[in-house]
Order: structure tokens, then C-alpha cells, then sequence
């Protein structure tokens, strides 16, 4: 795990960028777009000329209903028809049963992270687990310290303005992951690694003292 002595405080910080109007965007990437208030998946898809199967797909999202002012959506602009479906649990693991209102399980059997309200998935994503010499522990934990952005450093390594930390034991944390592209493989030093748009949702989905699972 990636070893700082983080505080035990929440820091926060408001997301100022803006999509521009009439934005030109090019038609062969991906665009990114930011919800705003009041907006939902279905005007989103109306105005890009996709569907909202489309978006749900390309951002992993179990819930469509689910989205929130701010919150950063890849709008895919090919054929999005052989997009894979994210695996998705049917129910709890054993460990969790009985927690009431949210929660965070992490599967090191699938390298899945699932966001659950009680017995109902939110959310399930690919993560990046720890490599064996450094594995990802498994045990019921809470997230006890959040940060927007922070430095993360041990032997032999120092990675600048890590997004989107949540510190559920020690040094080990769920967060954002810019410098890989491997998810689904064992990557870290016992962190739990997100792609970047599934950390910055799950950041803002989850307070602190949020309950979180690691089984097999």
C-alpha cells in the first residue's frame, strides 16, 4: 500500500470546469460532457444523438437515474453496440449482511468494486488490485479520510496529485489512477486503483465513515 500518514479530515473542493456552448467537438474522440443541475441521462442523450443505453454503457453505469450536477460523462460517438455489459452481483457477500444504507465492496475474486445501498448494487466497475508481494487485504474497514488530490510516495516511487482518495485502513486507499491503463489486473501496492471517472463518482457518492468490504 502506498505508505502516508494521511489526517483524519475530508477536504473539498468545488469542480469549476464548465463545457462551453456550441463547443465544436471532434466527431472521431469521445466527448466528455459535465451534467448540470437539472439535467438528466435522457436530455444528454437527446442532445448528442445517442441513447442512454449508449451512456450508461460507456461510463458503467448501473443506475441511469443516478447522475448528479458536476459529475463527468463519456459520451461515445461510434457504434457502441459490442460495448461489454460490467459483471454485476445479485447479491451481498456474506460479510455484509445486515448494513443498512451505503456501502463499498470490493471482490478480489473478480478485481470488481461495487457501490451498494443495503442489499441493492449502485454501481460496479473494474479496479486494479494489489500485485502478490503487495496484496490488497481482505476485512470490513471504513472510510475514515478523504482528499480531492494529494501526493502518494514510498520506496521507490512518488506520484503527484493522486485524485480522488478515500483511506479505509492504514495507508491503504480507494482512488483514481492515472498512470496505468490495466484495470482488471493487478497493479498496486495494496490500494485499490479506479479509473478516473468511477473514482471522481464514487468520491462524491461516498462519506466518511462509509462501510467498506474486501472479500474473495
Amino acid at each position: 500500500a502506498e505508505a502516508i500518514e494521511p489526517l483524519l479530515t475530508e477536504v473539498d473542493q468545488e469542480d469549476d470546469e464548465v463545457q462551453a456552448e456550441g463547443e465544436v467537438e471532434d466527431p472521431l474522440e469521445p466527448i466528455e460532457h459535465v451534467v448540470r443541475a437539472g439535467e438528466n441521462l435522457s436530455l444528454i442523450a437527446a442532445r448528442y444523438g445517442t441513447t442512454i443505453t449508449a451512456i450508461a454503457r460507456a461510463n458503467n453505469l448501473l443506475n441511469p437515474n443516478l447522475v448528479y450536477a458536476g459529475q463527468k460523462l463519456t459520451i461515445p460517438t461510434g457504434d457502441v453496440a459490442d460495448l461489454p455489459v460490467i459483471w454485476q452481483p445479485t447479491s451481498p457477500p456474506a460479510q455484509a449482511q445486515g448494513i443498512q444504507g451505503k456501502w463499498i465492496g470490493v471482490n478480489l475474486s473478480t478485481s470488481r468494486l461495487t457501490a451498494w445501498e443495503g442489499a441493492t448494487p449502485v454501481r460496479t466497475v473494474v479496479v486494479s488490485l494489489g500485485l502478490p508481494r503487495t496484496p490488497t487485504l481482505p476485512g470490513r474497514f471504513a472510510v475514515y479520510a478523504k482528499y480531492v488530490s494529494k501526493p502518494m510516495s514510498g520506496p521507490g516511487y512518488y506520484l503527484p496529485n493522486v485524485p480522488h482518495i478515500m483511506y479505509y485502513q492504514g495507508s491503504y486507499a480507494i482512488h483514481g489512477a492515472y498512470w496505468h491503463n490495466n484495470f482488471g489486473q493487478a497493479m498496486s501496492r495494496g490500494c485499490v486503483n479506479l479509473r478516473l471517472p468511477d473514482a471522481e463518482w464514487l468520491y462524491h457518492w461516498t462519506p466518511m465513515g462509509t462501510p467498506v468490504i474486501v472479500h474473495w
